[in-house]
């Protein structure tokens, strides 16, 4: 009844769509439901809810009315975005001094639908042009910052279970990586993705599979090849669909095949396997560049819990998960593996006041295991033959806004042992 009564005072203001009109019938209809309460039609409870009920449908047609009037790729394209301020510390033991940082990362994006199948999207950032960076320091007498193109894409689906990419695109739905052993968070490849899931079984299981083309440089010289990744991902996730605790697991195993990378000097390399010079022992030629290929089979997996514990403050739903990689290059015979395992615990998301979630790292990364341009660059300044703990913790400030810690304690594996310690304190803004 109270429903119906809803829909009923709440299309009689829409017919008045005029201001003035709307204001008379809004009067019109607070005097019906003071009637109804006087004739004891409805409580005084449930005009209130009636009231409440009528605003917010009040509010949504007038949305309505307004999108609608809005040009069709206007309604279908919507923006994203994040700010993120941050203090940094960071000391080596070997050093002398530490260094204190002050620093900003904005990113904005924009999304368009074309039709049914087709979308395409953009964002910019700060920062320089490091792919593994979109930081900002604060340096130079205020200097102004660079804003550079983050990300720009085209992306088909052909139906729920079939998706194609191409362009510098986010590679998160593309490539599955639980932990940033081997790939910083930043980095969004250039090249093209093809993404392949079916869900089977009432939905409880879902193969999947991921391939793509990954562009890494353009050689200059017309008799070298120019160096490019191609990797296949075969997965299978698995969700339990019972009432109560869900629990869930996702296992990948991924290959790499690295084309024209062994012997050149690509960009943003951590010096520990990028730029090194090879020489023969019969010849005694030295070669500038990789000594190994970096073809590599990686192993994957997260096994995960939803309200194991019957939910956090705030009535929110928790999870617990623990998650690995393993990297293993079989070119170089020694150094090459790494390897990761973590896990987190608390809310889903930290998208509100009290949300909370806890998270910790501990990862190996052998020399040659694997390319040192690509791993996480506050690990060790992103180099290879590093090892260490990481320890993360986010707390929900107000809605979109989180306050973050994050601790780094790493140091090298066989190399010079210099460890390094690094403290991040964060407050993100997301909108």
């Amino acid at each position: 009844m109270k429903k119906f009564l809803s829909m009923l005072l709440v299309l009689t203001l829409s017919i008045f769509n005029s201001p003035s009109l709307s204001f008379a019938a809004s009067t019109q209809v607070d005097a019906l439901i003071r009637k109804l309460v006087e004739k004891k039609i409805l409580t005084r409870q449930e005009a209130i809810e009636l009231k409440g009920e009528i605003a917010a449908d009040e509010k949504l047609i007038k949305e309505e009315n307004f999108k609608t009037g809005l040009p069709e790729w206007v309604q279908n394209t919507k923006l994203k975005g994040d700010f993120r301020l941050r203090y940094q510390y960071e000391r080596k033991k070997n050093d002398q001094d530490s260094r204190d940082r002050g620093r900003a990362r904005y990113r904005l994006g924009i999304e368009s639908q074309v039709n049914q199948k087709v979308k395409v999207g953009a964002g910019i950032a700060s920062g320089a042009d490091d792919p593994r960076s979109t930081n900002q320091t604060f340096v130079d007498t205020f200097e102004r910052s660079d804003v550079r193109l983050d990300y720009a894409f085209g992306e088909y689906a052909h139906n729920v279970y079939a998706k194609v990419i191409g362009g510098i695109f986010p590679k998160k739905d593309y490539l599955w990586t639980p932990s940033d052993l081997l790939w910083d968070t930043d980095i969004n490849p250039t090249g093209g993705a093809f993404h392949l899931e079916r869900k089977m079984m009432d939905d409880t299981i879902t193969p999947y599979l991921n391939t793509g083309v990954l562009l890494v440089d353009e050689s200059l010289s017309s008799d070298k090849q120019d160096p490019f990744i191609v990797y296949t991902q075969g997965g299978l996730k698995w969700q339990d669909q019972k009432e109560g605790p869900k629990f869930d697991t996702n296992l990948a195993a991924t290959y790499y095949s690295f084309n024209g990378v062994q012997g050149q000097n690509l960009d943003w390399g951590s010096s520990t396997n990028s730029g090194r010079t090879g020489c023969s022992s019969s010849t005694g030629a030295c070669t500038t560049g990789t000594t190994y290929d970096f073809d590599s089979i990686v192993a994957s997996m997260e096994v995960g819990a939803n309200s194991l514990f019957g939910g956090l403050p705030l009535n929110i739903d928790d999870r617990i998960a623990i998650f690995s990689d393993f990297v293993y290059n079989p070119n170089p015979t020694e150094l090459n593996t790494g390897w990761a395992l973590g896990g987190y615990f608390g809310h889903k998301k930290v998208a509100n006041w009290k949300q909370w979630q806890m998270r910790y790292q501990y990862s190996s990364l052998g020399k040659d295991a694997w390319y040192d341009s690509f791993p996480d660059s506050d690990r060790n300044g992103g180099a290879t033959d590093s090892a260490g703990h990481e320890t993360i913790f986010e707390y929900g400030l107000s809605k979109n806004v989180s306050l973050s810690f994050d601790y780094y304690n790493d140091n090298r594996i066989k190399g010079t042992k210099n460890r390094q310690q690094l403290i991040q304190a964060d407050v993100n803004f997301k909108f």
